[in-house]
């Protein structure tokens, strides 16, 4: 397997804090072979038992191609590890008395609609935190990412009215964003604070959390931001993302925090502690922690989880996952976003919990990392981790939820073909808007959104009103297909999109879109 990482730059930046013999569990050696297997430039990992953080380490780089190392400082994005501060905060309105889990979303939000009126007006506060709305996997993540988005989370709001249901109202389970966006909506609605306000000054100020934030990294804290990586083409690379610094993240009470391990370390021991912060001061109640933690939605158990964890339940409280691992409670989450993922692991009746980060798009990566240092503790000192994520020789790639779709065989389209000629034009969506085909210089064929700034593509004939995109990001690995709709005149009338792939993630949900061709000016 190629290495495109130097191993001298995998060098430990070892942060150690009431370092005891339990903390040599997380065995440096163990953590670098993963991360030079699965071509992982940084990772910071961390233990904390009975109150007391026994392992904070930091490991390899920030950057690939420089030389700054990971500490326990160091700041990552942790993702869909945001969904458990949002409910948090929601959690804290509900001491004060602001707002009820019960109460209807549309008493507090008075734009709130789904596509079926029955459910919008029925729908509650719990219903927001729990992916049981009805609504297809990942609905509407399209006006989320890939970064940046031009929607407002006003928008996303609105547009929540044009995503047809797939499942059944609290009865299907099917991860979702879009609703821990309206979730931190009603913190602005009950409290005039933004949702980014309120985490950092209602959450992170008291916790300490001085490398934590739910808005924009401080400038004085820039130089401890790790970069996200992906492997691109079979390079691991760097991936950009142009964000506006002035502009809230759309997608932030979803996905948007950005925090240290040391941080993270503090926001796990709050949790096991049941909201105490010390003897004399609460985040949250024990009745709301206990309610965060209250299993909800049941979520299919897999085989693996099964066989690998002895599990024998798996559900969705309120912003966590909880199941059971050897015979243990477990309360944990995982974060993805395009080049970080995060994996926060609880065991309360052990008063044990566990954070790893990381700056490289591996979910394989992610697990191997989080197995190896948890698992000890629960009875297992044998199983190489590395080798349990690794992909077997009769995979040809690793295990993903993203697309590793290559240079499609398929010319270009182009205007050489006369067929293609009625392709061009405009194509509105109702929630995610306008995509233009046109013709480029060369008479090929180019599709783009005027909303989302990274989905500009060359399109390839497949066959009769059948294109292939091919996105000029490569990181995206969400590649699609077109097929287009014609009238009662034969007149091309319309498009749907849908994933090339089925590995691709499910936030590209191109599947839910239904353009209309329009006639422009």
């Amino acid at each position: 397997m190629p290495k495109f990482i130097p191993l001298f730059l995998f060098f430990v930046a070892l942060i150690s804090i009431n370092m005891s013999a339990e903390a040599q569990d997380l065995n440096p050696q163990k953590v670098q072979n993963i991360m030079e297997h699965f071509q992982v430039p940084g990772a910071a990992i961390g233990i904390i038992k009975n109150g007391h953080v026994i392992a904070a380490q930091g490991f390899g780089i920030k950057t690939l191609g420089k030389a700054d190392p990971i500490d326990a400082d160091s700041i990552f994005k942790i993702a869909s590890n945001t969904k458990a501060f949002t409910s948090a905060a929601l959690a804290i309105l509900v001491d004060e008395g602001k707002i009820t889990w019960n109460g209807k979303v549309q008493s507090y939000l008075s734009d709130f609609k789904l596509h079926d009126p029955w459910v919008s007006q029925h729908f509650n506060l719990i219903d927001l935190l729990t992916h049981r709305s009805g609504l297809g996997l990942g609905a509407g993540d399209l006006m989320l990412w890939p970064e940046p988005s031009s929607f407002s989370r006003q928008e996303v709001l609105h547009n929540l009215r044009y995503l047809k249901s797939t499942g059944e109202f609290r009865a299907d389970y099917a991860y979702d964003n879009l609703l821990y966006i309206v979730a931190g909506e009603i913190i602005p609605a009950v409290t005039g604070q933004s949702w980014e306000r309120f985490v950092e000054q209602r959450i992170m100020q008291p916790l300490g959390m001085t490398h934590c934030f739910a808005g924009n990294v401080s400038q004085s804290k820039q130089q401890e931001v790790a970069s996200p990586h992906g492997i691109v083409n079979g390079q691991l690379q760097t991936i950009i993302r142009t964000i506006d610094p002035t502009k809230p993240s759309v997608s932030g009470p979803a996905g948007g925090i950005q925090c240290s391990l040391n941080d993270m370390l503090r926001w796990v021991k709050v949790q096991l502690a049941e909201g105490k912060i010390n003897a004399q001061q609460r985040l949250f109640s024990a009745e709301q922690h206990k309610m965060m933690w209250q299993t909800q939605t049941i979520m299919p158990l897999s085989a693996s989880s099964k066989k690998r964890d002895n599990s024998h339940f798996s559900a969705y409280a309120l912003g966590w996952r909880v199941n059971d691992m050897d015979g243990t409670l477990q309360v944990h989450h995982t974060g993805s976003l395009a080049g970080m993922y995060s994996f926060v692991s609880l065991f309360p009746e052990l008063e044990l919990g566990f954070v790893v980060l990381t700056n490289q798009q591996s979910s394989a990566a992610r697990s191997a990392l989080m197995y190896t240092v948890m698992k000890p503790y629960l009875g297992d000192t044998k199983t190489d981790w590395l080798a349990e994520f690794s992909p077997k020789p009769s995979q040809s790639k690793e295990p993903s939820t993203r697309s590793k779709t290559m240079m499609p065989e398929h010319k270009m389209a182009s205007m050489n073909n006369a067929d293609n000629q009625e392709y061009l034009g405009a194509y509105d969506d109702p929630w995610l808007g306008r995509f233009i085909i046109e013709k480029q210089a060369d008479s090929t064929l180019q599709i783009h959104s005027i909303r989302v700034e990274k989905l500009v593509g060359s399109l390839y004939e497949l066959g009769k009103d059948s294109l292939l995109i091919r996105w000029h990001d490569r990181s995206l690995e969400a590649d699609a297909i077109i097929s287009f709709k014609r009238g009662s005149q034969g007149e091309v009338s319309g498009m749907d999109i849908a994933p090339e792939s089925s590995n691709i993630d499910f936030s590209y949900d191109f599947q839910d879109l239904d353009f209309i061709k329009v006639k422009t000016p």
